[in-house]
């Protein structure tokens, strides 16, 4: 019996299609997950609300060859972006922010396989434009609303201690309610204050824990009755964690009367934005909150000035010594 061959077989350019799994967005994207796991780049809470947009990003754009992404894919994409879509059980538009997560996390991952896998004909990023975001003001605290709060926590229970302890903590270090909550009771300096925790990305941040904040914290330790080697603790012996941590500020704010909303982070903004009209220079905000990046610090984190602000500087525009008067 003869066999015959087709030649042309052995004359074409290496076949793709025998690897064709392995350029498909879900596996691309798997091991841009694994890559970011194993180099720690990616806090916990983005890594998981990354994966979570990915898998909704494949079901908008399909399971489709990485290879053949293009400038309608984009245009595909952003026009499903756009359309309604069910949040927290009603039909409404997501936020420009929220839509600019699914084009930053395809974004990522294609610059993974670009920059880590060396994959040729990957859609260029710089085309891949985000949506336009309305800039929102800085939500802060002022010092009586801070006074307000502080106050409204009594002190003579566990519950009530630690809550008030966190805050002052908070406002001390700037610090993101995750690292916060991570860090053991072995891990404070309680002579200088300074503490190293892992922080977002897997950066090593430095904390300055201030003398109010470790005499809270000794007040409330010496309260404790349990082994946990958390520093914040549950009455059940366990590692407070961050929805628990969330829910006590909110509710506190609430029964407080504040009427702006108070949330974990909202500490943080308060901290730096006190810092900055205090005179301290933004390279120095920066580093206190751990940015590598200014325009983060300066639009997210310090609040706009002003006019009463404005005439108050003002003053200092004498230029009265300069003229020559006739």
């Amino acid at each position: 019996m003869e066999c015959f061959v087709d030649v042309t077989l052995f004359l074409l350019p290496k076949m793709d299609w025998f690897n064709s799994e392995k350029y498909k967005l879900s596996n691309c994207s798997r091991r841009y997950f694994d890559f970011e796991n194993a180099e720690l780049r990616l806090s916990k809470n983005s890594f998981d609300k990354y994966e979570e947009i990915n898998k909704k990003l494949i079901g908008l754009v399909g399971d489709i060859d990485v290879r053949k992404i293009n400038d309608e894919t984009i245009i595909h994409l952003k026009k499903r972006l756009n359309e309604p879509t069910i949040i927290s059980g009603e039909k409404r538009a997501r936020s420009p922010a929220r839509r600019n997560h699914f084009l930053v996390v395809l974004k990522n991952v294609l610059n993974f396989l670009k920059e880590v896998e060396g994959m040729q004909n990957i859609h260029s990023l710089s085309k891949i434009k985000k949506f336009k975001e309305e800039k929102k003001p800085v939500e802060v605290l002022t010092d009586e609303e801070i006074k307000v709060l502080l106050n409204s926590i009594g002190e003579n229970c566990i519950t009530k201690l630690r809550l008030k302890t966190l805050i002052i903590c908070l406002l001390s270090t700037a610090s993101r309610i995750t690292a916060m909550l991570s860090l053991n009771k072995e891990d404070i300096d309680w002579e200088g204050g300074i503490v190293s925790v892992r922080g977002k990305g897997g950066k090593i941040n430095q904390l300055i824990f201030d003398e109010l904040s470790r005499e809270y914290l000794k007040k409330y330790l010496a309260m404790r009755k349990d082994n946990c080697p958390a520093l914040f603790a549950t009455t059940n012996g366990t590692r407070l964690q961050v929805n628990c941590a969330e829910r006590a500020i909110r509710n506190q704010g609430k029964r407080a009367g504040i009427k702006n909303r108070v949330y974990c982070h909202i500490f943080r903004k308060t901290s730096s934005s006190k810092m900055f009209f205090s005179g301290v220079p933004l390279p120095v905000i920066s580093r206190y909150l751990s940015h590598s990046d200014l325009a983060t610090t300066q639009r997210y984190y310090l609040r706009g000035a002003n006019f009463e602000e404005v005439k108050q500087y003002h003053r200092t525009l004498d230029y009265s010594s300069l003229v020559n008067r006739k």
